[in-house]
Order: C-alpha cells, then structure tokens, then sequence
C-alpha cells in the first residue's frame, strides 16, 4: 500500500515538475513523470525490502538457544569495543 502511495504522490509532483519546470507539453510531462515516479517507487521498494526484519533463525539439530546472560555479555563487549573504538577519534 505504501509503495502505490509513493507511485501516486511521486508522479503528480515529477509531473508538475516536467510541466512546470522543464516547460514540457502535458502529454509528454505525464509520461515523463510516470516514468521517473517508477524509477523513485522502484528505489522505495528496494528499501523497504532490504529493510525487512526476519524472525531470527532457530537452532539447528536440536541444540539449546544460548542463555540470556550470554546473550547481554556478547552486547556489552560490543558495546565496550564500540566505545574504546570512538575514544580514539576524540583525541
């Protein structure tokens, strides 16, 4: 739905942009503005798409899901190795 809405909104105003400002006869400014309205909703969709979050994954062969406690340990040190990372830009 969203990707339809973007396809609409970006060929109305590519359309007054190819009539407007590129002083283009309205025949040719709508199918102008179609055209560059898919390149833009093509572009949007890819976006959306790449963004996608998927459920994470299961284990495989039965084995047990890492404990929580390892799971919060591998995020500080993470987070530990971001900030010493950054530390260095500072000076």
């Amino acid at each position: 739905m969203r990707t339809a809405v973007v396809l609409v909104i970006s060929w109305g105003v590519l359309t007054g942009v190819e009539k407007w400002g590129e002083q283009a006869p309205w025949g040719s400014a709508v199918l102008r503005g179609l055209l560059w309205a898919a390149v833009v909703t093509g572009a949007w969709w890819f976006a959306e798409w790449t963004q996608i979050q998927r459920p994470p994954r299961t284990p495989r062969d039965g084995a047990a899901p890492m404990p929580d406690h390892a799971v919060a340990g591998r995020r500080e040190d993470t987070r530990r190795a971001d900030v010493a990372h950054l530390e260095g830009f500072e000076r």
